[in-house]
Formats: structure tokens, sequence, C-alpha cells
């Protein structure tokens, strides 16, 4: 079981006020329990020139885990408690598919994205998404103790196809030699704001499992082109995203 001496703090919903909640402080990593959980779908434009011809990519955004990272612990071996400064950063890494930002931005995809883990609503505002912060705070060690510090880690996964607007109408983008849709994916880390200070390791031989709210697809058109049948600037602009 997880110490009962843990203290959680969301700094973003709370306001930096502490609260019990220890269901999830076992496990190092939690993972949605049917699976990758689609938590977005929509378009992305990447071009847009009005009367002639429009790219847009229809993007599922999956949460893929939520990870407990460790930064840093202290020992207390005296009979009072102790203080330390410590600093976190916050901020979104691209570790997979980052040439797509060539066709729009992965990270402002994710500005004010909500996420509902557990019947808990988590928003991601842009010290997490399109900018990157230090955040500076105090740390208390109880006496004779350890203190062990924890960011929360989110990591998703995108998966996309493109729609072509031109001659009129609109085309899924097919494949080479094939009316085939090819799918982009990439890989996307969110250290949060959000932090654990704990007297216990959390659990990394397994994960746990969570409850995820997810949302339905976004369909392509009835018709697709394949890739060479679409327009120079189209395929231009895909070769860029690598897609």
């Amino acid at each position: 079981m997880v110490s009962s001496a843990i203290v959680h703090c969301r700094r973003d919903n709370f306001n930096g006020v502490c609260f019990w909640q220890s269901d999830m402080y076992k496990y190092a990593v939690y993972k949605p329990s049917g699976g990758d959980a689609r938590i977005k779908s929509g378009r992305e434009e990447i071009y847009a020139t009005r009367g002639d011809e429009a790219l847009y990519a229809v993007v599922d955004t999956y949460l893929v885990d939520i990870t407990w990272v460790s930064k840093m612990s202290w020992k207390n071996d005296t009979d009072a408690a102790q203080k330390y400064s410590y600093s976190y950063t916050t901020g979104l890494k691209v570790t997979q598919g980052s040439e797509v930002n060539n066709g729009f931005s992965l990270g402002a995809s994710f500005k004010g994205v909500g996420i509902t883990v557990d019947h808990s609503e988590k928003v991601f505002k842009s010290s997490e998404t399109t900018e990157s912060r230090t955040v500076t705070m105090e740390v208390n060690v109880p006496p004779r103790s350890r203190t062990i510090f924890y960011q929360k880690r989110y990591k998703f996964r995108k998966s996309m196809f493109f729609i072509l607007d031109a001659w009129g109408r609109e085309w899924n983008v097919g494949s080479w030699g094939s009316y085939e849709i090819r799918r982009k994916e990439c890989e996307v880390e969110i250290d949060s704001e959000d932090f654990a200070t704990l007297q216990a390791e959390l659990d990394g031989s397994k994960a746990g499992t969570i409850d995820v709210e997810t949302v339905g697809g976004t369909h392509g058109v009835d018709v697709t082109r394949k890739r060479e049948d679409c327009t120079s600037r189209c395929k231009n602009k895909l070769d860029e995203m690598g897609a």
C-alpha cells in the first residue's frame, strides 16, 4: 500500500493546495484500461488558399500513458523538519514525427485540451504545451524520513490522415499507386505542472489502470485520390511532413 504520508498538489486546478487522493499513487505508470484512449479528434488546417485549394490533417489524439517521473529525493536523518528549494520544468517534447510541425504545430494542437481521468479533468495550459516554464517551490521533509518528488508526464499518440480540397470538392489523400489511405503517426510527451511529494517509492514493476473519457473519431470523405493524382502543392507539403 502507498504510505499515508502522501502529499499531492495540482498547481493548475487547486492553486497549490494539497489534497488526499491515494488511488493514483501506487504505480509509476498508469495506462488506460481499454488501451490507448482517444481523447480528441478533428481537423487541423495545414494550408488554405481561398478559391483555390486547401489541405487538412484529420487527427486522432490518444492518451498512451501517464508516468510519475522521479526527479529528486531528500533524506532527513535529523529530529527537525528540513526545507529545500527545488525547481522543475514543464513543457512539450515531440518524441516521434516532429516533421509534422512543417504543416501545423503539434504543441498548439494540445493547448487548452482537456482530458478526464478517473472523473478528474486536466486541462493543459500554454506553459505545458507551447511554452516551457521553470517552477520553483519549497519542499518540506519531515524528521527521520525520506521525501521523493515526482512530476507527472503524459504520453500521447497522434494518428492522422489527410484531406485535400481541390477541383471543387474534398478528397481523401491516398498512398502512392493506391487508394489506400496512409496514416502518419506522432508521439508527444508533456511534462505537466502536476507533481507529488511522497514518502514511499512508486511501484515500477507493472502499470496501473485508469478510466479515461473518450470521444468518437472524425470520418474522411467518400472519395479518395491516389497521391500522384493530388496537386503539386499537396504532394510537396506532405513530403515536408514525412507523410
